[in-house]
């Protein structure tokens, strides 16, 4: 299927350094880096690792800030063959914990003061061992490149695994779609320690493209048009928030291609843009497919943009039992990594992955995704699930019970709204509650508002969550 791409299983940035050793492979706080440049760092980074006993298969947990040190230290892994488990900083030390006792990686990294040179120097590898068990029922395809925590439609936290393979296939299968080429810029506007950031890391390796490292506290529509960024991967809020700005308009306008994901965008957002002639890509995709699954091609008709678009790969996607969508193919992740120190990949009996989301395929053969099939929400292109909230209040001292629904937000899709049942004598109190519950979630998951429960449920019984979101969207209106 990809064999026009020689040579799969060697390193993008060494490939590109080869074919197009001048082009610009990173640019981070005005400075550049040439291929060959990054192919060197990654070159000394990977001789580091090596040099501290860092071993084929073992796994790496870091601190996936978006910076030259981490760029380079991604792609070091991916060449010695070991495992990337890319955390996101901002987690608090709770989840954190939580995360580590479940990867038991081998090393953790701690991140050095970035270089400031060009070329820059040997990378510092700050490597501490853990000296825990590896993986041990890994059937890779290829050697496992990541690990991405992803929350899932459970609520508990997730790990995905995927080979170096599935990261080839999707980036190749994407650049397919909407092509990229020496002197392209992308901005690097999603995180790393999702698998839509590091698809950008692969997609520009492959096309000797640059990956534009954001700035420190500049907001989106500086870093576009400072930059002169030609591509972008945005969320929906995003989207919103560059579409209410002249500059944020005026850089879109400008690109070649802004590739739109992450959660669903409502039709007038799509609109919106479609007639402010943006070239928009929709796409629809998640961790365990390493990113985009199905896309619009460039230069596609609102009525396309308004569906999730064609699947990248043939004979990828298909509707199952009560409308799921499931999924197949090279792009596929290896598995979950559990707690007893395996992975587990479900399956159906023929070989598909049930994706949780529900939808069908029209005529034309484009893909719409109407909803999921459980009570998980997104907001502003992360994963909530009610249930993980509603443990996290009911933890907290003077609440009986809470249910979480999600209610409409022009900004950001969704959010989360509490119905709080409390013990007589106490009140609700959102500016506390929004304060302990930052000690065990991330911001986005804490609720924006509180409701006092309704005085005809009963504590006892089984809570709706149809009905109540309806009556917080009536309470709320």
């Amino acid at each position: 299927m990809c064999n026009s791409f020689p040579n799969l299983k060697a390193c993008p940035v060494a490939e590109s350094a080869r074919k197009h050793p001048d082009a610009i492979a990173l640019i981070a706080e005005g400075k550049m880096l040439s291929y060959s440049d990054l192919d060197r760092a990654v070159n000394a980074c990977w001789l580091e690792l090596q040099s501290q006993d860092v071993k084929p298969e073992d796994s790496i947990v870091f601190d996936a800030v978006p910076s030259v040190d981490c760029c380079t230290l991604m792609w070091a892994i991916a060449r010695l063959g070991a495992v990337a488990c890319p955390l996101n900083p901002a987690l608090p030390s709770a989840n954190r914990e939580e995360v580590i006792a479940l990867l038991q990686p081998q090393w953790t990294y701690r991140r050095v003061s970035e270089a400031k040179r060009n070329p820059p120097p040997a990378v510092q590898a700050g490597i501490e061992k853990l000296g825990q068990s590896r993986l041990t029922s890994f059937a890779w395809d290829s050697p496992c490149f990541s690990i991405v925590m992803t929350s899932g439609s459970s609520g508990a936290p997730r790990a995905a695994a995927h080979s170096f393979d599935n990261h080839l296939q999707a980036a190749l299968a994407a650049n397919r779609n909407m092509p990229l080429a020496p002197g392209d810029r992308w901005l690097l506007s999603l995180p790393l320690f999702h698998v839509s950031g590091i698809a950008i890391l692969f997609r520009c390796a492959f096309a000797g493209a640059a990956v534009v490292l954001p700035e420190k506290d500049a907001s989106l529509e500086t870093e576009l048009t400072n930059a002169k960024a030609t591509h972008a991967s945005l969320v929906p809020t995003q989207l919103h928030r560059l579409l209410e700005s002249e500059t944020g308009r005026d850089a879109l306008r400008r690109m070649k291609g802004v590739l739109l994901g992450g959660a669903p965008a409502s039709p007038a957002l799509i609109e919106r843009a479609y007639d402010l002639e943006i070239p928009l890509v929709c796409s629809y995709g998640m961790t365990e497919t390493a990113a985009q699954l199905c896309a619009t091609p460039p230069g596609a008709s609102l009525d396309t943009l308004l569906t999730s678009g064609y699947p990248l790969l043939p004979d990828t996607v298909r509707i199952g039992v009560d409308k799921g969508i499931e999924v197949c193919g090279t792009t596929l992740f290896q598995g979950y990594v559990t707690e007893a120190n395996d992975c587990h990949l479900p399956l159906t009996e023929d070989g598909w992955f049930r994706t949780g989301d529900v939808g069908h395929f029209d005529a034309a053969g484009r893909l719409h995704v109407t909803g999921r099939a459980d009570a998980m929400f997104i907001s502003g292109g992360e994963n909530i699930q009610p249930e993980e909230i509603e443990a996290a209040l009911s933890t907290l001292p003077g609440i009986r019970r809470a249910v979480v629904v999600p209610v409409a937000h022009e900004e950001w899709g969704m959010v989360p709204a509490a119905f709080l049942d409390m013990e007589s004598h106490n009140t609700i109190d959102a500016a506390s509650l929004r304060t302990e519950l930052a000690k065990r979630l991330p911001r986005f998951k804490i609720p924006r508002h509180y409701l006092t429960w309704p005085a005809d449920l009963d504590a006892g019984m089984k809570a709706d969550r149809n009905a109540l979101a309806e009556k917080a969207k009536r309470l709320l209106a």
